[in-house]
């Protein structure tokens, strides 16, 4: 008689679990229109070229306040000033930017926000030569005031 009390009040307890399970989750992104999309990619290259050719005022143009940077091997990420300071520190150790490609790139909109993941291939130059650095980025912009904002970015390195 206890089994079957027991197996009584767990029935309405396995019927809602089994029902949470067997739905399908909500989508909870939108996309960017064509124009929308062509913006976004246009300032996520010049904040790469900005970065590379050292150019500091552009770069706080168009990154937040707010920016947390996670570069490939790196073992903290930077904030903003720290950033801007690293592309100066490589602009002025004879650095220099070559060319910057993506692929593969995939958005998520989330009303005024964007996260942008892409294959990145970046071409530099020093007094010892040409380096090309590959790997993946995701990468943040938030639509504000009418603009992108580059909020944050987390790269990694092809091995």
């Amino acid at each position: 008689m206890r089994i079957a009390g027991f197996a009584l009040r767990l029935l309405p307890l396995l019927f809602v679990t089994s029902s949470l399970t067997a739905q399908v989750a909500p989508r909870v992104t939108t996309s960017l229109s064509a124009t929308e999309l062509t913006a976004l990619e246009a300032v996520r290259k010049a904040v790469w070229v900005d970065w590379f050719s050292g150019d500091t005022t552009a770069l706080r143009r168009v990154l937040g306040s707010e920016l947390v940077a996670m570069s490939a091997g790196a073992p903290y990420w930077q904030s903003l000033n720290e950033t801007i300071a690293g592309s100066a520190k490589f602009r002025a150790r004879g650095g220099k930017f070559v060319s910057v490609g993506f692929d593969s790139a995939m958005t998520h909109r989330f009303g005024e926000t964007v996260v942008m993941f892409s294959r990145y291939s970046v071409v530099t130059e020093n007094g010892e030569g040409r380096t090309t650095q590959k790997g993946r980025a995701t990468e943040v912009f938030v639509r504000t005031n009418g603009r992108w904002v580059h909020t944050s970015w987390h790269l990694d390195s092809d091995p």
